[in-house]
């Protein structure tokens, strides 16, 4: 027997969550069923973040897809790690729960490219205020000049818990006083629209918990929402061009009376869409999938934040005790590198790249410290420990691709982000990794070392030479069916519809233009809020509401 809803949203990451609470509880409450490939996640629900990780990040993990690359061969064939998230909460249950928003001058640019000002800052702002949930108490007492997030700026009511940890590490403040040391400024809040200078963001945690899109905005659902776990969609069904339901991969048929909307993230979404009969023409017949509308940019456009590492092994400091309730957040910095933007690969790139990044908020580079010794060939004695950061590349240029593996639903995609294949990606990414070796130079740490962790000079062969053999994905992975102005450049428009399809939307990463400049997740949450709003505004479905509270529509606001 078929089952018929107005609304059917298959995906339950962050954007798809908050999508159909917000549809479910607008006035008219219309009938939404949720679709979700993966379990409910009933078990891991009251995880504590550390043990989380060890469960997401396990052999076969029922919280994981396990998601690999094809070999960058130009990287020493090294298959990186793309993990995503499985079941209800999608990424935001495996990820390291870090919030940041992103500068806004990339929102900006974003509304610019679309012609659309719901995608400015201005609407990101009130929309994230929607979201966050803040509890702006900075635990490390020696911190709190240099580290405040005003409340004005922020909100403490929120579908989604935030907080910046309990007791933070005692070694955290070095960091800060390296990067003064290196010339750096310190940013009191990385999350106000301008990232710039060495900082700290939020964490999706509340009391040791994981917050997640589930936790959030599925733990109550209201009556008119279905949420069904464990229903991998096989494809979209369509009478003609119009979307009408989508059928699982054990044959069930799930109908919309007004929409289809896929939010499987920048990896499912252009799988389910190419096996649906969506995307460039040539793929499709490889694989004798009908055409429902060639859409060349479905599956291309990846992007994604890569990094790489380099660390300093330190004597250990006899007074330095670590709490085992200890939960820093992770500190990060973005920073503008003159070296960059003085570099022949910059001056290459088209001038609206080039204009963008030069704006205030743009960094070309984010340093995050902290990161673990299986980072590196170390491992810790009585005497020494060791310090490690990261360098993600902002602005990549690298383009990459998700494809078919077959006709099968079941198969994995063949994913293929082609890291570093353009010059100034690689530019980019020595000038990081070596600022952060600079940094890790600073005296704060120079009288503490002991030996230099990954690059062994800062000389751009020992350095690409690291990173060839230590390059990782950040999980920020965007834009495979970017938002534009026409089907030749774009999958959707700016109100998420597909080109030359009727009832069918995408609402998810995979429609950002380009990856934003921050830990994407934010970005998520903010397109599943947007994406409420302009359906409800195009169904007469009231003004959507959090909790009793009324929050005007997008364009009332602006």
């Amino acid at each position: 027997m078929e089952e018929s809803y107005d609304f059917i949203v298959v995906g339950a990451g962050a954007s798809g969550a908050v999508l159909a609470s917000r549809l479910a509880h607008t006035p008219v409450a219309p009938s939404v069923l949720l679709a979700e490939a993966g379990s409910s996640n009933s078990d891991a629900a009251n995880l504590s973040a550390a043990d989380r990780f060890t469960v997401a990040f396990a052999p076969n993990s029922p919280l994981n897809w396990g998601y690999k690359t094809v070999p960058q061969n130009h990287l020493s064939g090294q298959e990186v790690d793309y993990s995503r998230g499985k079941g209800l909460g999608g990424s935001t249950a495996i990820n390291f729960c870090g919030w940041t928003v992103g500068p806004k001058d990339d929102y900006d640019e974003w509304a610019d490219l679309v012609e659309d000002e719901r995608f400015g800052w201005k609407n990101v702002d009130r929309v994230l205020k929607r979201v966050e949930n803040l509890d702006a108490t900075i635990p490390d007492t020696t911190m709190r000049k240099q580290l405040n997030a005003k409340s004005k700026e922020h909100s403490n009511s929120g579908n989604l818990h935030l907080s910046y940890g309990n007791a933070w590490v005692p070694d955290i403040a070095d960091i800060f006083t390296a990067a003064e040391q290196s010339g750096h400024s310190i940013n009191a809040d990385v999350n106000n629209g301008n990232p710039i200078g060495m900082g700290i963001g939020s964490v999706c945690i509340a009391n040791g918990i994981r917050a997640t899109s589930a936790s959030a905005y599925l733990s109550q659902p209201p009556s008119n929402l279905k949420i069904l776990p464990d229903a991998p969609i096989a494809r979209i069904l369509f009478e003609g061009k119009r979307a009408v339901g989508v059928e699982t991969i054990d044959g069930r048929r799930l109908l919309a009376r007004k929409e289809v909307i896929v939010s499987g993230g920048a990896l499912n979404t252009p799988q389910l869409l190419m096996l649906s009969g969506i995307g460039p023409a040539e793929e499709l017949k490889k694989y004798n999938i009908p055409t429902v509308a060639n859409l060349p940019m479905v599956g291309r456009n990846l992007q994604d934040h890569c990094f790489s590492a380099a660390g300093v092994v330190l004597k250990k400091d006899p007074n330095a005790q670590v709490s085992p309730d200890s939960q820093s957040p992770t500190p990060m910095g973005w920073f503008k590198l003159p070296s960059v933007t003085s570099s022949p690969e910059f001056q290459s790139l088209p001038l609206r790249t080039q204009k963008h990044m030069y704006k205030p908020t743009i960094p070309a580079v984010e340093v995050a410290t902290h990161s673990p010794a299986s980072f590196f060939d170390y491992e810790p004695t009585e005497t020494t420990t060791h310090f490690g950061a990261i360098c993600l590349i902002m602005n990549p240029q690298s383009r990459g691709t998700v494809t078919l593996r077959s006709s099968n639903p079941s198969d994995t995609p063949l994913i293929d982000p082609k890291f570093l294949t353009h010059p100034f990606d690689r530019l980019v990414l020595i000038e990081g990794v070596r600022e952060i070796m600079r940094i890790l130079s600073a005296p704060v740490y120079a009288s503490r070392t002991v030996q230099k962790l990954g690059p062994q000079d800062d000389s751009d062969e020992s350095i690409w030479d690291s990173i060839t053999g230590n390059l990782r994905s950040s999980w920020h992975m965007s834009g495979t069916a970017c938002m534009g102005l026409n089907a030749e450049e774009a999958v959707v428009n700016s109100s998420f519809k597909v080109f030359g399809l009727e009832a069918c939307r995408v609402v998810d990463l995979s429609v950002c233009p380009f990856v934003i400049n921050a830990h994407t997740q934010s970005t998520a949450y903010v397109l599943g809020e947007i994406a409420a709003e302009v359906l409800a505004e195009e169904y007469g479905l009231g003004e959507v509401r959090i909790s009793e509270k009324v929050v005007q529509s997008s364009k009332e606001k602006l």
